[in-house]
């Protein structure tokens, strides 16, 4: 396909982004379809790359200038001659990000998410801030008619949830805590309450996620203001001086694991998905004498797509996350929403 789109352009790390309608559309390769992007969420990768965050962009190998943008939805526009034959023009899809390779021990196993050759569309290849986008055709997964296009970009962060989630294995009468009610966070309360049907689920944070926790509160779990109250010591008053057995980190911030390992209940375990930009201190001391698992998890494997799919069909709400749809032009304007507190998963449409 000839001609330009629309798109969202980073020209440099510490460059203001810029909205542009006239980027060349992709050409593809043989083995990838052009996907015309419909909804595209703001992830917090993109987020702290907006703000220029040094770590963050040396973990990537990008090409300037770079189109970010990774949890996305939208039809198939174009269709390479070596795509398998069930993917046609006009087919509603999103597709998995990670370009794993397919031929390494982990991919064998399905264990796409830790390849160890795996670059990333909408960060070391072009994303989905634009009306068009390449992908492997292989990635592609097929979005049922009833699954609308802000719930097919919102599949990507419910996959991260769901590993994460899966990682600590939920048990019946377990009591999980949440650090964290960004939409990772809630998409942990989400599929721990209603997946895993654990009835005891606390959601914690801070001031300026006043209205994340009132949506905490919605999918039903407990929430702590830790602007307000001491987070352990109210932790440990709802669990009777026990401890919740499982924690998850989705805040992203150093002394949340160190907290962790201070709640957790023995023999307990504790999930980190959160990234935090400087490294945590954990006395080592608890976890031996108190038997304390800590569980990383990162991404997503293949089986967690067809797991959300399969969710959302059997009534999962995950609506709530996707708190602003906006015109893509107006990226800046969701940055801000995310800044303030307001935005959870701020949706762009081109």
């Amino acid at each position: 396909m000839e001609g330009v789109m629309n798109a969202v352009h980073c020209v440099g790390r510490t460059e203001p982004w810029q909205y542009v309608e006239d980027a060349p559309i992709p050409q593809i390769k043989d083995d990838e379809v052009l996907l015309e992007i419909k909804a595209c969420g703001i992830c917090g990768t993109d987020h702290s790359l907006h703000r220029g965050q040094e770590a963050l962009f040396n973990s990537y190998d990008i090409t300037f200038p770079a189109i970010f943008g990774h949890e996305f939805s939208g039809v198939i526009a174009e269709v390479g001659k070596n795509a398998p034959e069930n993917l046609k023009v006009g087919m509603r899809v999103t597709a998995n990000p990670v370009l794993f390779d397919n031929t390494c021990s982990y991919c064998d196993k399905g264990q796409v998410n830790i390849c160890d050759n795996r670059p990333f569309y909408g960060t070391d290849l072009p994303g989905a801030f634009a009306k068009y986008m390449p992908m492997r055709a292989s990635n592609v997964i097929p979005l049922p008619d009833d699954v609308s296009f802000v719930q097919g970009a919102l599949l990507e962060p419910l996959g991260v949830a769901l590993n994460a989630v899966e990682r600590v294995h939920p048990e019946a009468g377990d009591t999980a805590l949440v650090m964290g009610p960004g939409p990772i966070g809630l998409l942990m309360v989400a599929v721990l309450k209603q997946a895993y049907g654990i009835q005891k689920v606390i959601c914690s944070g801070l001031a300026m996620d006043t209205k994340r926790l009132k949506v905490a509160e919605e999918l039903g779990a407990i929430t702590i203001n830790g602007s307000e109250e001491d987070v352990v010591a109210r932790v440990k008053e709802l669990t009777n001086g026990k401890g919740p057995e499982i924690i998850l980190d989705a805040a992203g911030h150093y002394t949340v694991a160190e907290q962790a390992v201070e709640m957790v209940a023995k023999n307990g375990k504790i999930g980190i998905t959160g990234l935090p930009a400087q490294p945590s201190s954990i006395h080592m001391n608890p976890i031996a004498m108190r038997q304390i698992s800590i569980i990383g998890s990162r991404a997503y494997e293949r089986k967690h797509w067809r797991q959300g799919l399969a969710l959302l069909a059997n009534g999962l709400d995950i609506a709530p996350i996707a708190s602003h749809v906006l015109p893509l032009a107006d990226f800046e304007k969701g940055m801000e929403l995310i800044d303030a507190g307001d935005g959870l998963r701020v949706i762009l449409e081109p």
